[in-house]
């Protein structure tokens, strides 16, 4: 038996498990704004039904909100940490309101697309003009009828948009009051199951009859869901904002992993419907990253929100996303620093 050997079994309380071997978290129990989606939630869902944030020593109370939307108001009157969007960090750096993105989550550019209504027939793009199209107003996606349009020159501006809320979007389409749904999961699934065509998402086109994989530099739409951190928690508590990266790491792998355990604790704690559910985490693409696509989300999202002068000064990615804290937990996770190595 070698001396090594001979040392450990002699003394194994000198023997450290992985998790107590990095800095104590300086916050052990906190509040965290979440929302009970899928594509904002996922591994957070994982990480809580598995016992996940508790292995990395920090003990999360969700306070849940209706929609990414509402994390933004609340982190606005200085809420700490919470799950959002690339939107939302830019909504509130123009405020000056000092949050940072900590990682992307998913590539939710899937999750929003168009659909035909049952009644509707579109032969190509340009069959498009004059349709009239149910969609929710205050978000990007009818950019995507813009770029279809420079790519298969057509004018968008003869498309009727009218805005109704998803729910009402998927009644209309499905009566014919609308020829088109602008949404995003799983209204998009209720109108193909009562008879309407997916006609393209943001990263995929489907009205040549069978699905076509945009290249990144081509997608019709860019969106992450993120995690956003104020300053003061990055400067702060960074060993409490690493043991939550390192739990959301283990839960995205734990999905990949093991599908079917990783969704009957995302039904649990999101209390989405197993149909729903399905449907949702199909669409988006996993990943606790920060790299060229959430990057490339950040820009799309900011050239919009000066365009329609929803913010005045535009936003830098370079100054909303801080790889600072996912560097430390796990650099292969970044591949994206802002031009710094």
């Amino acid at each position: 038996m070698s001396l090594t050997r001979r040392l450990l079994l002699a003394a194994p309380a000198l023997i450290i498990p992985p998790t107590l071997a990095f800095a104590a978290p300086e916050e052990k129990e906190f509040e965290f704004l979440g929302v009970r989606d899928p594509q904002l939630g996922m591994q957070l869902a994982v990480a809580e039904h598995f016992g996940l944030f508790r292995e990395e020593g920090i003990n999360l109370t969700f306070r849940w909100q209706p929609s990414g939307g509402d994390v933004l108001t609340v982190m606005g009157s200085g809420f700490p940490i919470g799950v959002g969007s690339q939107f939302g960090q830019i909504a509130l750096a123009a405020q000056n309101i000092p949050v940072k993105i900590l990682t992307g989550l998913a590539d939710i550019s899937d999750t929003q697309g168009i659909v035909l209504g049952p009644h509707t027939k579109v032969a190509t793009p340009k069959d498009l003009e004059g349709k009239r199209v149910a969609f929710t107003q205050g978000n990007n996606s009818p950019l995507m009828f813009v770029k279809l349009a420079q790519r298969f020159g057509f004018d968008h501006t003869k498309i009727q948009m009218i805005n109704m809320n998803p729910s009402e979007g998927v009644i209309a389409a499905s009566k014919g009051d609308v020829d088109i749904l602008l949404a995003w999961q799983p209204f998009l699934h209720r109108l193909i199951t009562m008879g309407g065509t997916l006609f393209a998402t943001g990263g995929a086109t489907y009205f040549t009859g069978s699905k076509v994989v945009l290249p990144e530099a081509e997608k019709l739409l860019y969106s992450h869901s993120v995690i956003l951190a104020n300053q003061s928690w990055i400067d702060s508590k960074p060993n409490t904002l690493a043991a939550l990266l390192r739990a959301l790491i283990k839960a995205d792998t734990r999905f990949k992993t093991d599908r079917a355990g990783a969704m009957a604790g995302i039904q649990r704690v999101l209390r989405v419907e197993p149909e729903p559910l399905r449907v949702m985490t199909e669409a988006n693409r996993y990943g606790v990253l920060i790299d060229q696509p959430l990057v490339n989300s950040y820009r799309f999202t900011n050239d919009w929100a000066v365009g329609i002068k929803r913010i005045a000064n535009p936003q830098k990615p370079e100054d909303g996303i801080t790889p600072v804290i996912l560097d430390q937990v796990d650099r292969s996770h970044v591949t994206w620093r802002g031009g710094v190595a």
